[in-house]
Order: structure tokens, then sequence, then C-alpha cells
């Protein structure tokens, strides 16, 4: 009955390998770049209809304030109005149309950031090596069962990794493509919001490789410089056993929370507190109702 088991696991563990050997040669390349996507044909003939999108509202608006202006005689207020509304709309109108160029140029500083923060010897796949590498060493001195349930963990964990990559690809997309209307936002004080919720999103879009790069450094030299590591923490030296095996769990792991991370960076303002206002809304009622349904003594004088 062991035998089997054993035959068993051993198969089930080579399976697991074998997918974890196909993820890891699927992300290797793709996991700590953000590739400037404002060379693809798609994305410029979407940036030019937006482009388009922005310069006729633009002219519609111009057009429409002369008229009433004209109408209404432009008195002092409407002049005051004007000054204050020029710089805007010449910011959001250059910033629509130089998007691209934009965006280009913080996907290049962020895979340059992303390279000099792991310069010392340090290439895409080093660190996905050392976690093959402390596998299959894991394999040989851990117990059958603990070593397949590790591995699945393992394995479920870098597929989140390859999905949030193929995720991260498709709004990086999309954020270039929308940019010239995010931007041009800028224009209007009502409608700033969304150039700045566009400037985090983009920003924590890209800082997400950067981040990912710098745990993965920090986790090949714990995994490839054990005996520099681990003793300084008090844990045992044991290259290829079970504490291994939860180093690289941690490491993934962290990998993986990261998008999250940076989408709550992106999407919590710059208020500290996320600014929700569905859930405000939400707050507020609960909170009248609640309060209504209270019968405070002697509340209903001081009301009077």
């Amino acid at each position: 009955m062991a035998w089997a088991l054993n035959q068993i696991l051993d198969w089930f563990a080579g399976l697991l390998l074998d997918c974890l050997n196909g993820l890891i040669t699927a992300i290797t390349r793709a996991l700590l770049i953000t590739p400037d996507v404002t060379a693809l044909p798609q994305v410029q003939a979407l940036t030019g209809r937006s482009v388009w999108i922005v310069d006729t509202v633009f002219v519609l608006a111009f057009v429409t304030a002369g008229v009433l202006t004209m109408v209404a005689g432009g008195d002092e207020r409407a002049r005051y109005t004007v000054k204050d509304l020029l710089p805007r709309c010449v910011v959001g109108f250059v910033t629509a149309h130089f998007s691209q160029l934009i965006a280009g140029t913080l996907i290049e500083f962020a895979n340059a950031f992303t390279t000099a923060l792991t310069a010392q010897d340090f290439n895409g796949d080093g660190a996905l090596d050392a976690v093959k590498t402390h596998l299959m060493a894991a394999r040989e001195q851990s117990a059958g069962l603990l070593f397949v349930v590790c591995l699945a963990i393992i394995v479920v964990l870098l597929a989140a990794t390859a999905c949030s990559v193929i995720v991260r690809f498709a709004v990086a997309l999309v954020l270039t493509a929308v940019a010239p209307i995010a931007l041009a936002c800028h224009a209007l004080p009502q409608t700033e919001g969304v150039a700045r919720l566009w400037w985090r999103s983009y920003v924590a879009m890209l800082a997400i490789p950067v981040v990912q790069a710098f745990v993965l450094f920090a986790g090949q030299w714990m995994l490839l410089d054990t005996s520099a590591m681990l003793p300084l923490l008090g844990l045992p030296v044991e290259p290829g056993g079970v504490l291994n095996l939860f180093v690289v769990m941690v490491l993934l792991w962290t990998t993986v929370k990261v998008p999250g991370l940076m989408r709550r960076y992106a999407t919590s303002g710059t208020g500290g507190r996320g600014g929700n206002p569905v859930g405000a809304v939400v707050r507020v009622v609960v909170v009248q109702q609640l309060t209504r349904g209270l019968r405070v003594p002697g509340l209903g004088a001081v009301r009077r």
C-alpha cells in the first residue's frame, strides 16, 4: 500500500513539476518588464480616435463659450472665469496630444529603474531558476505528501502570477489608449479627478514590475546564499529542505499580492483613506436609519 501511494505521489509530483516548468518559461521574459505598447498599431489607432474626440470636444466648447460670451456681453465675472480656465484648457489640450510621448517615457523610465534596481549580476530568470533548483533538491529530502502539497501551492501561485502579468498588459493597453481623453480632463476642475485617477493608475501599473523585481531579487539572495541570511535570522541552514519550500511560497505569495496593493493605491486617492462616494453615501444612510430608530430622552425637547 505504501509503495503504491509513493508511486502516485511521484507521478503527481512529476505532473506538477512539468506545470512549474511551463509556467516559469511563460513568465520569465515578461514578468519584470512593461512592453512599450505605444508602438502597437491597435493602440495608435485607438489613440488617434481619442485625440479626434478631444479635438472635437474642445472646438465645440470654445465655440459655445464664444457664442455665450457675445450674447451675454462679457461681464467681469465671465472674464475672470476665462482667465481661470484658460491655463487648464491649455494643459489639458497639450497633454492630450502628447499622451503617447508621456506614456512611452514613463514606460522607458520604469524599465530602466527596474534594471538599475536589480543590476548586481541579476537577470530576469535568476530568481525563478533558483526556485526550480530548490524544488528539485527538496524533492529528494522532503516527505512525499508534504512536497506534493507545497509544490501544488507553488504552482497555483505561479499561475496567479502569470494571470497578473496578462492583466497588467491589458491594463497598459487600455490606459494608453484612453490617455488623451483622460488627460484632457485637466481642462475643468470638475473633471480633473479623472485625469488624476489616470496618473495614479498608470504609475501604479508601472510600479508593479518594479516592486516584483525587488521582491524576487531579495528572494534570490535568500535562496542562493542561505548561509548569509538564515543564520542571522536564527533559522537552520538546510539547503533543499522544507524551510526553503516555505521561503519560496512566501516569496511568490508576496509577488502575487503586489498588484492588489498597487490597485489599492491607485483607487484610494490622495486623501489617505479611500475616496469611495458610493460607500460614503451608504454609510450616511445607515447611520441616519440607526439614529432615527433610537429614541433619546429629551432629544425632542432640545429640537423644539
